[in-house]
């Protein structure tokens, strides 16, 4: 065998065995994922299930999906659209209102509202600001976006992801690092996006189940031509 079928031999055996400790690698990996969405899909049931607490004095952090009860007046004047939010296959925007409880800040996400004119912001309008709400705690993560947000004083502010930092510069006071979502149809709710519909975690282990079929696929091919390099 000649010196550069070798070398291109050995450099086939190197980029397959790449490729087979890589899909591996994909495979437990998504085995993660789908061990995490169930964990997560679970732990929401549970908390949807649970009567909520009431609390009095908002706390600094919270652990997502902690079902809880609040009293206190909106600050309907300085509300923010959260924009590319999908229900039932329509664009529209979740709509995160300030409330104040025992002069804390909170965003309470009231639900969802439909976009059809994009000329002219959909009415968010609280008619009585003092409110009781029930609903879960959850800890929005920054997600990436093209253009970062211009939040200015015009009201209602839109968005593209939640930064708390932002917004409560925005607002000229601090807001609660994590949001509370409205759960159930309530007075000032628009439509309930569930948050966990299903649970995904059989997504991640076809996924992981399909990584594990190209690395047998992988070691085959290495396997012949292995042997093929023995006969020759």
């Amino acid at each position: 065998m000649s010196k550069r079928k070798i070398i291109m031999r050995a450099l086939v055996l190197f980029v397959l065995s790449s490729l087979v400790i890589t899909c591996i690698f994909l495979a437990f990996w998504q085995i993660d994922r789908g061990k995490q969405k169930d964990e997560l899909y679970n732990s929401f049931k549970k908390s949807m299930a649970s009567n909520p607490k009431l609390i009095l004095v908002l706390p600094d952090s919270y652990q997502n999906f902690q079902k809880i009860q609040i009293n206190g007046i909106y600050l309907s004047d300085t509300q923010f659209l959260l924009d590319n939010k999908v229900y039932n296959r329509k664009a529209g925007y979740d709509v995160l209102t300030p409330m104040i409880v025992n002069d804390r800040a909170i965003l309470v996400n009231r639900g969802w509202v439909d976009n059809n004119n994009r000329l002219a912001l959909p009415k968010i309008d609280i008619s009585e600001p003092n409110a009781s709400v029930v609903g879960y705690v959850y800890n929005y993560e920054k997600g990436y976006v093209l253009d970062s947000d211009e939040i200015n004083n015009e009201w209602p502010v839109l968005i593209q992801q939640v930064d708390i930092k932002k917004m409560t510069k925005s607002l000229g006071r601090e807001i609660m690092p994590y949001i509370l979502v409205m759960s159930t149809k309530q007075r000032h709710s628009f439509e309930i996006r569930e948050l966990y519909k299903k649970n995904d975690k059989l997504k991640h282990y076809m996924y992981s189940g399909q990584w594990f079929i190209f690395s047998i696929i992988g070691i085959y091919l290495i396997y012949i031509l292995t042997r093929r390099q023995e006969y020759e």
